[in-house]
């Protein structure tokens, strides 16, 4: 019938609104999920999609957007957000959205000069682009009622708005025009695939005076073409823009690089490219282009002799190349290529005819494995063969020598050499190889110089690299040049290579940590290494690699996972199918779990816990005078070591920091899960329950319990709405279904429990609905999720480039009154009347993050960090500086006079300062005193140059507290009676403004400032549009 034909319809039509969020904290994909559950009720198929997977064509086909988006720091987009943003602002574009609809949320925090940019660029760019807007642009302000601010938004036209569009592109279309949804999934039908060939792109450096590489690069690439390579590009490296050329190489792509070099070094346009990649590419930032490289380094001798004394200095100069490549993420290709080639006295021909056959091996490989990967079935065998690969990576350059000849000797020639590196591990555990970690040490069983390395760069690896080094199993290999010279001399070093292995333990434990699987421990004189030896080692190897991995470590080290032996990636039939059903489990070692099976983060809150750097606490010190822990009164210094992505850490920059949990809350959800406190050491990981390949991973696992219930749940807050939701069917008593459900059902309620006037823990809400227990794996999946909390970086990294200060204060309150509120909800029937008796006395509010801080902490500890620029940075003019901050607010500025004191500023920097009471809590009072220029007394004095640097011109301080019979002043007080100081620096010197502190206090020294400068509230607006006054408050 047309009923059934129209429900038939109905249940097969895929989503007909795609909603795309940017979000740094969650607030933008909580809202748009918020609008696809009510959307539901509407009657319309919506799909809420993360702009981290954004795909240009893809988005473009859309039919019908809603985009909530956030704006990060001073007007720029979220992590998430970043090529959106980018490919949204190139007017390039233009055109490329004509006949999409689409409406737009905004949010962000009315403090920051930039407002809400992302939310109007975004809305301007899609119109641009020739996109149709149906509903007015949204804007939340986090400094008011963000929440407030969405729900007038959505509730003001947004569903009649998009009931009309659907209507029309249905019209358009014929009736069919959002696709068709099969088995759950939008049904894309995509023409076969055609394998591409690798493309060639050719560098070359060219020294002027006597170079060849020039002349070696056409005969190169003359060969290649003709043998059929596509060679799109021949770049000169004298061109300044060869680095923006290395940047915009497609995916899969061989960079083949030749440069000249001498007895000086590398040649100058060598030099420059090295120069330049270095300061333009990051770490990493190619790796996801699967990018490779050929390098030939080029000499041109005049004789035989000096050729061959001076190959090695020659060869190693050259090798920076290799190293810049390698450092952005382009990796030496596999094949075995020359890599040094000297025009002068080799003899050329066989050398380059060597070289570009294996550049054609590796296209025509390449070419095969992706006809292969597209033809189905094949791609699986491509799978099994590519588990077989054993990559063997060496720390060391007689490591090297050693994994030169292994290779040449293993088996089936199926082994690659390259350098131990995080990102070549990675990339071996991605592929399921087989790992030989080749580790030069002394004969005096110390560890090499790259051993040490290879080691401190685990200790400080990504936790998404740390999770992919779980599948890795590796043997180590210990190696050793004694070159000793008679037999009893290399009798007795070969008694000692046993002793090697435990040289190599640092890297192998660090490896281990992470539940890497070491199969077989060996050892190699690089002087005993001839054949014989070389064929024993290469058949003890492969006997432990067939074998299985060595017993799991039982113990865990610093809060990370025991060692565990990964099983054997096993082959499924729905490898690309995510999970929609997680299991979880639990074991006394992380060894007895189940082998990690792929997944991804389940959120934008979930990827911090992936993406973030692993940091060691190195102090801790109260700062105040007269603490008081006990009534909130207490800020700390902290001190972190600057490892991996924190090394770059900028003046002024924000440090995110991912608390823990207060551990009486903890306990309270442990037994709130029906467990014991004894579980908390237990490891636990989650497993694919439906028969999916993959899962959307909550957290990083495997992991202990006490660390998820610490670090990645938030237990400080009330139930979010999609908890309850989650929650509400699974439920044992009946009657606190109901409560949920009329929780659910009524937005003010919702608004009052998850408000500041309840203040509301996770344990006290489920006390008062009457739940005595939710089981573990639904506590721990939808609960939400623990959100980094960002701080103003207190440090200089000219000071101290190895460690990063933050300097913190608790957040404290007395807790209100839960009686009125509490009411209000039973009232509602939202809660049981038995919820009042549950009250009592609540005692003091302290801010999850902040009361670890001050109170918890202790050097030694190991935490998730990550850190980014702000805009509180010193202009780069030699202007006056204004620094403006209350409590912890002067943080910035701490980091500013250091910065200052290494500097060669003249123009004058004053500080403004305030706080409660001078002998109660003068933060870095010494510092700041030690910092200010002498001068009181004679001139002469001032002008003497005792001790460090003094770089501040003045120091003007207020305090709010004083004590008996003195008068309370505020830091804005002093900016006005120094107003004639400060209108000639900004006016007459084009001085620069910064405030840190409390919005209340940074809105009232913006006021005093527009009383200073002509023009009032508009001179201020403009400056602060212009980046000369930068404001940064909380609260």
């Amino acid at each position: 019938t047309g009923l059934q034909i129209r429900e038939q319809r109905q249940r097969t039509m895929a989503p007909q609104v795609q909603i795309f969020f940017g979000s740094q904290t969650g607030t933008a994909e909580c809202f748009s999920e918020e609008i696809s559950d009510e959307a539901k009720e509407q009657g319309i198929e919506c799909e809420v999609l993360d702009l981290m997977t954004f795909k240009p064509d893809t988005f473009a086909a859309r039919k019908i957007v809603l985009l909530v988006v956030s704006t990060y720091g001073e007007g720029e987009p979220t992590d998430n957000a970043v090529q959106f943003h980018k490919w949204v602002s190139d007017p390039r574009n233009d055109g490329a959205l004509k006949g999409q609809r689409f409406s737009v949320m905004g949010l962000g925090d009315m403090n920051y000069s930039k407002f809400n940019n992302m939310g109007m660029m975004t809305d301007q760019s899609l119109e641009r682009m020739g996109a149709t807007r149906i509903y007015r642009r949204g804007v939340g302000d986090d400094s008011q009622d963000i929440h407030a601010d969405f729900q007038e938004w959505k509730n003001g036209g947004l569903w009649d708005a998009l009931k009309k569009a659907i209507a029309e592109v249905m019209e358009e279309t014929g009736g069919a025009g959002f696709g068709v949804q099969t088995g759950g999934a939008t049904q894309i039908v995509a023409a076969p695939k055609v394998a591409k060939k690798p493309e060639l792109h050719v560098f070359f450096g060219h020294e002027e005076a006597d170079g060849a590489a020039k002349d070696i690069c056409e005969s190169v690439v003359a060969s290649l073409k003709e043998q059929g390579m596509v060679v799109p590009i021949v770049q000169n490296l004298t061109d300044r823009k060869s680095v923006e050329v290395v940047r915009k190489l497609p995916r899969k792509a061989v960079a083949v690089v030749i440069a000249d070099c001498n007895q000086e070094g590398l040649c100058g346009p060598g030099r420059k490219l090295v120069r330049n990649m270095n300061l333009e590419l990051d770490s990493g930032s190619m790796s996801e282009k699967s990018l490779s490289l050929a390098f030939l380094a080029v000499a041109s001798s005049k004789c035989s002799n000096s050729a061959s004394a001076l190959r090695d200095q020659m060869e190693k100069s050259a090798q920076a190349i290799p190293k810049a490549f390698e450092r952005a993420g382009i990796m030496p290709l596999s094949q075995k290529l020359p890599r040094y080639l000297d025009a002068g006295v080799d003899s050329v021909e066989p050398v380059l005819k060597e070289f570009a056959a294996g550049l054609v091996s590796h296209v025509s490989a390449a070419t095969e494995a992706s006809d292969t990967a597209t033809g189905g079935a094949p791609a699986a065998a491509a799978v099994v063969e590519n588990a077989k690969k054993t990559k063997i990576l060496c720390a060391g350059s007689e490591a090297r020598e050693v994994a030169d000849a292994l290779a040449s000797t293993w088996p089936g020639g199926n082994a690659s050499v390259d350098d131990a590196a995080l990102a070549v591990l990675s990339s071996a555990a991605q592929e399921r190889a087989q790992v030989v970690l080749a580790v030069e040490c002394a004969a005096d069983g110390g560890l090499g110089d790259a051993g040490r390395g290879l080691a401190a760069q685990l200790g400080a690896a990504p936790m998404a690299i740390r999770a992919s080094l779980r599948q890795v199993r590796f043997a180590m290999l210990a190696v050793a040049g004694t070159h000793y010279g008679n037999a009893g001399e290399r009798a007795s070093a070969n008694a000692m290579l046993d002793e090697l292995t435990r040289a190599a333990a640092p890297v192998k434990q660090a490896l281990q940590k992470f539940g890497a699987g070491c199969v077989a421990d060996a050892s190699v004189d690089l002087q005993e290494a001839d054949g014989g030896k070389l064929s024993e080692l290469c058949s003890t190897l492969l006997k432990g690699f067939s074998d299985g991995a060595a017993p799991p470590v039982a113990s865990a080290v610093n809060g990370y996972p025991a060692a565990a032996t990964p099983a054997a990636p096993a082959a499924t039939p729905s490898e690309s199918t995510v999970s929609t059903k997680l299991e979880l489990k639990m074991a006394g070692s992380a060894g007895a779990l189940p082998a990690e099976v792929p997944g991804e983060p389940a959120d934008v809150l979930a990827r911090f816990y992936f993406d973030a750097d692993q940091a060691k606490v190195a102090k801790v010190r109260e700062l105040r005078q007269a603490p008081d822990l006990a009534q909130g009164l207490a800020t700390a210094e902290v001190e972190f070591e600057a490892v991996g992505g924190l090394k770059d850490y900028t003046l002024g920059g924000t440090f995110s920091l991912l608390p823990e949990n207060d551990p009486a809350d903890v306990s309270a959800a442990v037994r709130l899960m029906g467990l014991s406190e004894t579980n908390l050491g237990q490891y636990i990981t989650f497993v694919p329950g439906d028969g999916g390949g993959k899962i959307k991973r909550p957290f990083p696992t495997p992991c202990t319990l006490k660390d998820a219930l610490s670090r990645y749940c938030d237990l400080g807050r009330a139930p979010t709405k999609k908890m309850l939701t989650a929650l509400q069917s699974k439920l044992d008593n009946q009657e606190a279904r109901e409560h949920v459900s009329k929780l659910l059902a009524d937005a003010e309620a919702m608004k009052v429990l998850q408000g500041a006037a309840l203040c509301c823990k996770m344990h006290e809400f489920w006390s008062m609905l009457g739940v005595k227990k939710i089981s573990p794996v639904d506590f721990l999946l939808n609960c939400p999720r623990q959100k980094a909390r960002e701080f103003t970086i207190a440090s200089s990294p000219k000071a101290t480039p190895q460690r990063i200060t933050l300097c913190v204060s608790l957040t404290s309150h007395e807790l209100p009154n839960m009686e009125a509120a509490c009411k209000q909800l039973i009232d509602a029937g939202c809660l049981p009347s038995s919820a009042s008796s549950l009250l009592g006395g609540r005692g003091r509010f302290f801010g999850t993050c902040s009361r670890w801080l001050t109170g918890r902490i202790k050097s030694g500890d190991m935490v998730l960090a990550k850190q980014r620029p702000s805009p509180l940075h010193l202009p780069a003019k030699d202007v006056p500086i204004i620094m403006v901050g209350a409590g912890a607010g002067v943080a910035p500025f701490r980091g500013f006079w250091e910065e200052l004191r290494r500097g060669s500023q003249s123009a004058p920097a004053a500080l403004f300062f305030g706080c409660r009471n001078a002998d109660q809590d003068w933060l870095f009072k010494e510092e700041m005193s030690s910092a200010v220029k002498l001068t009181a007394g004679c001139g002469a004095l001032a002008r003497m140059q005792v001790g460090p640097k003094r770089p501040l011109a003045c120091l003007f301080t207020a305090f709010s507290r004083p004590g008996e019979g003195k008068q309370s002043k505020y830091v804005q007080d002093d900016v006005r009676a120094q107003a004639t100081s400060v209108k000639h620096w900004i006016d007459k010197m084009s001085g620069c403004v910064f405030i840190c502190g409390s919005t209340a206090m940074g809105n009232g020294v913006l006021e005093a400032l527009a009383e200073t400068l002509e023009g009032g509230r508009e001179t201020v607006d403009a400056l602060r549009k212009e980046g000369r006054i930068v404001a940064e408050m909380w609260g």
